[in-house]
C-alpha cells in the first residue's frame, strides 16, 4: 500500500476544501480496517455522550433519550463516511493542483451527497472525484453530482463495464446496429438499467459523424492509450452507430478512469473491417 503524506499543495488544498466544507478544522485521520473504524466510532459515540449529545440521566421521555442518540448516532456516521472519502481521496491526488479554488456551492453540495455513502466501492468513486475537483476544479458538474448521489453499486458496476468498452468523449461504438456487448458484460438490459440512472441516453439510434481529414488520410479515433485511424477509399466521412453517455456519464468517466478493454476493440476494429469495408492502423 503507497504511504500519503499529508503534507504538500495538493493534500493542504484538499484539507482546505474539507474544513470549509465540514464547518470544522479538518484533520486527516486514516482508517484503514473495519476494525479501526468501529473502535473510532466508539470512540467519538463516547465524546458524544460526555460533550451532552446524548444523555440519557437527564432525559425525562424516554422517545427523547432515543431521538437524541438517533441524532447523535446518525451524525457520527455521517462523520465516519466523510474521513474515510477524504482518505480515500488523497491517493488520487496529482503532484500539483489548480490555484483556483473548489467553488462553495459544489462544495457544500458534495459535503452533503457524501455523508451518507457508506459503501466502500462508492466511497471510492467519491473520493477520486473530489480529488479531481480539488486538482481542476469545474470538471465535475453539479448535474453530474445529483446523478452519482442517487447511483446503486450494481449501477456503478455496470456504468464501469459500459467505461472499459468507450471511446473518448463517452461512446461505446457499437459493432453494427447491435445494442447488446454481452462478451464485455454490457447486455440490452443493461442500458436500460444505465439509461434509467442517468448516465446514457435514452435513444437506440445515435450515430457519430467523423470527417476525411485529408492530412492524415482518414480520421481518428480515441479508446484508453490507443490512437486509431480509420481509413476507407473515397469516403468523406465515416459514421458510426453508437451508445452515448449522457454529460453526466462522461464527466464520471473521465474522473474514475477505467482501464479499458481491448479485446472489444479489437472485435470493434474486425466488425467494422468485415461489414464497412474500413482499414484501421492503430499508431501507437
Amino acid at each position: 500500500m503507497a504511504i500519503v503524506k499529508f503534507s504538500g499543495k495538493p493534500i493542504e488544498k484538499l484539507i482546505d476544501t474539507v474544513s470549509k466544507g465540514i464547518g470544522v478544522l479538518y484533520e486527516p485521520k486514516r482508517i484503514k480496517k473495519k476494525a479501526d473504524a468501529e473502535a473510532y466510532r466508539v470512540e467519538k459515540i463516547e465524546e458524544a455522550k460526555a460533550k451532552g449529545l446524548i444523555l440519557k440521566a437527564d432525559a425525562e421521555i424516554e422517545i427523547i433519550e432515543r431521538a437524541r442518540e438517533r441524532f447523535a448516532h446518525k451524525e457520527i456516521n455521517r462523520q465516519i463516511n466523510l474521513e474515510s472519502i477524504v482518505e480515500k481521496s488523497t491517493k488520487y491526488l496529482g503532484e500539483s493542483v489548480s490555484e483556483e479554488p473548489v467553488d462553495e456551492d459544489w462544495r457544500n453540495k458534495f459535503f452533503n451527497k457524501a455523508q451518507d455513502v457508506t459503501n466502500e466501492d462508492m466511497q471510492e468513486i467519491w473520493g477520486k472525484i473530489l480529488a479531481e475537483e480539488v486538482t481542476e476544479p469545474g470538471k465535475i458538474g453539479f448535474r453530474t453530482l445529483e446523478v452519482i448521489s442517487n447511483l446503486s453499486k450494481v449501477e456503478a458496476q455496470l456504468f464501469e463495464k459500459a467505461c472499459k468498452i468507450a471511446f473518448s468523449g463517452g461512446m461505446i461504438l457499437k459493432f453494427d446496429r447491435e445494442n447488446s456487448f454481452e462478451d464485455f458484460g454490457i447486455n440490452y438490459s443493461s442500458l436500460l438499467i444505465l439509461r434509467q440512472a442517468g448516465l446514457i441516453y435514452d435513444s437506440d439510434t445515435l450515430n457519430v459523424t467523423y470527417n476525411h481529414i485529408n492530412q492524415l488520410g482518414g480520421t481518428i479515433l480515441y479508446f484508453g492509450n490507443k490512437i486509431i485511424l480509420c481509413n476507407k477509399e473515397n469516403s468523406k466521412e465515416y459514421k458510426f452507430n453508437q451508445v452515448k453517455f449522457t454529460p453526466a456519464g462522461n464527466e464520471l468517466m473521465q474522473s474514475i478512469d477505467t482501464e479499458k478493454n481491448y479485446e472489444y476493440l479489437n472485435k470493434f476494429i474486425e466488425s467494422q473491417t468485415q461489414k464497412n469495408k474500413i482499414d484501421f492502423k492503430i499508431l501507437n
